[in-house]
């Protein structure tokens, strides 16, 4: 399995499409921070729009796509500065909830969504910015993700049977999409995606996503990368804000965290299954990370 599919299949995200906007005129959208491990995106089909965090301004066009990996709060905006805001219509059609603003000008067809990986998916999205973006329009090497936005465009407000089902489907799809995109920007951005599209450490990095429970040490990821012990840490560290081995110790909690969601067996087996000789240690590690012994965590998410 590739690497790509080693971590998504470790994180297990669960996508959701929750709006479709047709907006035009003068209007503006307020998101509120999320809660950890939720990781809102907006999709522009057509159309322009700003965007605003904190302390820094986007402009979105058609083909954009954004994400929002920590859940910060933001505001969309129009283009449009003057006159008053359309009065806004709201939809429940079975799949997703269409809003409309029937004002002036070109409209702005947005879908708006999550990603939900958990506060253990979360994990390995720490130090990468506020807002990543992918700009499909403007990359040969997206023309599968700009189809299956047309397709969840279509999809969402089409009314035929099935669209909630191809809907679901589709947006946990679009996460793994917009992950191989922003693996192979040219310069990805930092944390887990530079550190994935690293061509030094890939052999490393691969292995241990594909069986972390191996008793990894930083001498055998090096081996891997044919390089020495002293220069794969100092590379790794370049990359990303955490030792080699405190990583994979990071990518166990993750794998621990989907065990103990999706499997009934004991957690000695899961602690065995994710590289520890014994359950204690497990336990004060899964703790120390997820704040939450397994058991407790278990019975969080059963």
């Amino acid at each position: 399995m590739d690497k790509l599919s080693s971590l998504v299949s470790l994180i297990a995200p669960r996508g959701t499409v929750d709006l479709h906007c047709r907006f035009s005129g003068k209007w503006e959208s307020d998101h509120a921070q999320v809660p950890e491990g939720v990781i809102p995106y907006h999709v522009i089909l057509d159309g322009q729009a700003r965007l605003f965090t904190t302390d820094a301004q986007w402009h979105l066009s058609a083909g954009d796509v954004v994400l929002m990996p920590a859940g910060s709060p933001h505001r969309l905006k129009s283009l449009i500065e003057s006159g008053v805001e359309a009065p806004l219509s709201s939809r429940d059609n079975g799949a997703v909830t269409e809003m409309v603003r029937a004002g002036q000008g070109v409209e702005l067809a947005m879908l708006c969504g999550e990603f939900r990986v958990g506060a253990p998916g979360a994990l390995l999205l720490e130090g990468t910015p506020e807002l990543l973006r992918v700009r499909t329009g403007e990359r040969a090497d997206c023309v599968e993700l700009r189809e299956l936005m047309t397709m969840l465009g279509r999809e969402s407000i089409s009314g035929q049977p099935g669209s909630l089902a191809i809907v679901r489907e589709l947006s946990t799809t679009l996460f793994t999409l917009l992950l191989r995109a922003l693996v192979t920007e040219n310069e990805p951005a930092p944390g887990l995606l530079s550190l994935m599209a690293d061509a030094k450490l890939a052999p490393a990095i691969a292995a241990v996503l594909a069986e972390p429970q191996t008793n990894w040490t930083n001498e055998a990821m090096a081996t891997l990368c044919h390089v020495s012990r002293a220069t794969f840490a100092r590379h790794f560290r370049e990359l990303y804000h955490l030792a080699p081995l405190e990583w994979v110790t990071q990518v166990r909690m993750v794998l621990a965290a989907r065990l103990l969601r999706e499997k009934t067996y004991g957690i000695a087996r899961i602690a065995e299954e994710c590289g520890y000789q014994s359950q204690a240690a497990f336990s004060r590690a899964f703790k120390l990370h997820q704040g939450h012994t397994p058991g407790q965590f278990r019975q969080l998410h059963s």
